[in-house]
């Protein structure tokens, strides 16, 4: 199932919030999960589009190093092709109402995707 850019910037953005309030309760699992589940829903609806099939759902996982002002996730998995995938994404200034968000996605080692944001619906700043 492929969510609206909404949907995905909301659950990113929620995970983020949730995140910078809570110290290892079950808060913070629940939210680190959306933050993995919104960036890996985005990244296959951007790959897909440029015309990438993932072998199977990415997988992510939140570094312990996030700070309230930086949050970071990485997601990797592989193409039908064999291809390895690898997504880095970061928010800067995340305890502000204006994040700053990049994500770049790489297929064989080689950048094709640098956004602002993922999804469809994405309507990339950068």
């Amino acid at each position: 199932m492929t969510r609206p850019l909404s949907a995905v910037m909301t659950l990113f953005l929620g995970a983020i919030g949730m995140l910078l309030t809570a110290c290892q309760n079950p808060t913070v699992t629940l939210s680190d999960g959306a933050l993995r589940n919104a960036t890996a829903s985005g990244a296959a609806a951007e790959l897909k589009g440029i015309g990438y099939r993932l072998r199977n759902r990415l997988k992510c996982h939140t570094p312990a190093s996030n700070t309230p002002q930086v949050v970071r996730v990485h997601c990797e998995g592989m193409t039908t092709e064999g291809q390895p995938v690898r997504v880095e994404g970061v928010a800067y200034d995340a305890d502000t109402r204006h994040p700053r968000q990049e994500f770049v996605i790489l297929v064989g080692g080689r950048e094709v995707i640098r956004k602002s944001c993922l999804g469809l619906g994405c309507k990339d700043q950068s």
